[in-house]
């Protein structure tokens, strides 16, 4: 990493709002990192199907579909810190009741999917509050190594969770990685509180507000006639629309090829997720002085070509060792959609932040319910690994379109800083 690089990296933690935001960060990301092995697998064991990691992917998806413009003007209109302090709670109180059904013996697949939904609906309220939060106390400069450390304590946390919560699962069981969970919420909610004191709203929230349900309606209306005609915006959330489309598959493949194709149990599963997240820490630290050295335009499309190669080469993984070296070369590469989504931030005026987040995340939310509903489909039809190799054969067809983007047409997307000319 170069001098530069380095020293804008550290440079954000004299921030003490983002010092104490990356902090709960990173122990929140360690029980999500946990509770993905916990949930997927104690929803295998509920239901005695692999189809049912889907189902409770689908009911992630559900709260952003129809919720995501609504909590979008909420975020514009009301103090983030607590809106983000509020959803780590409501996530908290949720997952409590899983671990008192199970030791009462009343445990479901319905009181699974159920938790699942309403820790979804607060991941939708708190991802952009945290997100305009970080926009609010950093410079834009800084912006690309806030989400560069912010992703590599998300993946060192889940690095770590994955690893600790596969062998917790194996030795103990779902339910106590669940309870750890609920504790690094509430760490993170004390975090977030000492950011600053007082109530702070966004700029116009209060004159907004008065105009009662029309005004609400009409702060929707306004969020989607901003987007419309920005043609950096449309084009950064698309490549990320592809970027996520490859995660939600993993996501819905991974248990399952874990512990049927590659038979390496809830331990190797977790080894696997590990593996993405090492591979994830990785290439967020080498980003910004790559980026920095050979440009942003070249760096985002060699980093699909990356996601797509990696897609595939993993499919035919043959034993654990080298599903371990794939799906790390996977999460390197996805650090890719970092730079998109810096972009879309720069390129979005902070009033808007909120509602420009939440109404593409309805998209992805969409397409993450398309994804999940139609691989319960086929994975009880084709072989998983022929399922990689498609992802990845998309993937690849994404990052061209990116490459005629940023070059071919690069005169209709402006890449500032971009020393690649």
């Amino acid at each position: 990493m170069s001098a530069n690089a380095y020293t804008g990296r550290w440079q954000i933690f004299k921030y003490r709002p983002y010092l104490l935001y990356f902090i709960g960060h990173i122990i929140s990301m360690l029980g999500t990192g946990m509770q993905f092995i916990a949930t997927s697998w104690l929803a295998m064991e509920l239901t005695g199907s692999s189809a049912s990691v889907a189902y409770v992917l689908i009911f992630t998806s559900l709260p952003g579909i129809v919720l995501s413009p609504v909590i979008g003007v909420l975020v514009d209109r009301f103090d983030r810190k607590w809106m983000a302090v509020l959803m780590d709670v409501f996530r908290a109180g949720v997952l409590v009741a899983i671990p008192f059904l199970w030791w009462e013996g009343l445990l479901e697949p319905w009181h699974l999917y159920l938790a699942t939904f309403l820790v979804a609906l607060g991941d939708e309220i708190y991802t952009p509050s945290a997100m305009s939060l970080i926009r609010e106390v950093l410079p834009s400069n800084m912006l690309l190594y806030a989400n560069s450390t912010n992703a590599i304590a998300m993946q060192a946390g889940v690095l770590l969770g994955a690893g600790v919560g596969g062998v917790i699962v194996g030795f103990s069981s779902a339910v106590t990685v669940m309870v750890i969970n609920v504790v690094s919420f509430l760490v993170s909610a004390v975090c977030l509180v000492l950011i600053r004191k007082g109530f702070v709203r966004p700029a116009a929230a209060a004159e907004a507000t008065k105009g009662g349900f029309r005004s609400f309606v009409a702060d929707m209306k306004s969020g989607l006639a901003y987007i419309r005609g920005r043609n950096g915006i449309l084009f950064f959330y698309a490549m990320i629309f592809f970027i996520r489309m490859s995660l939600y598959t993993i996501n819905v493949l991974l248990g399952p090829f874990a512990k049927d194709t590659l038979k390496v149990g809830a331990a190797g599963f977790g080894y696997i997720d590990a593996c993405f997240a090492l591979g994830a820490v990785t290439g967020n630290l080498l980003l910004p002085a790559v980026t920095k050295a050979r440009g942003n335009r070249p760096v985002m499309v060699i980093g699909m070509f990356g996601i797509a190669i990696a897609l595939v080469l993993f499919g035919f993984s043959a034993n654990l060792a080298t599903a371990m070296v794939f799906y790390f070369l996977i999460g390197a590469c996805f650090q890719v959609g970092i730079l998109f989504m810096t972009r879309a931030q720069e390129e979005t005026e902070l009033t808007y932040q909120g509602r420009v987040h939440s109404t593409f995340n309805t998209f992805f939310s969409l397409l993450s319910l398309g994804i999940y509903l139609g691989m319960a489909y086929l994975m009880e039809n084709l072989s998983f690994r022929s399922l990689y190799v498609v992802q990845g054969v998309i993937v690849a067809l994404a990052a061209i379109m990116a490459y005629r983007a940023l070059y071919a047409r690069g005169a209709k997307v402006k890449m500032a800083g971009d020393v690649s000319g």
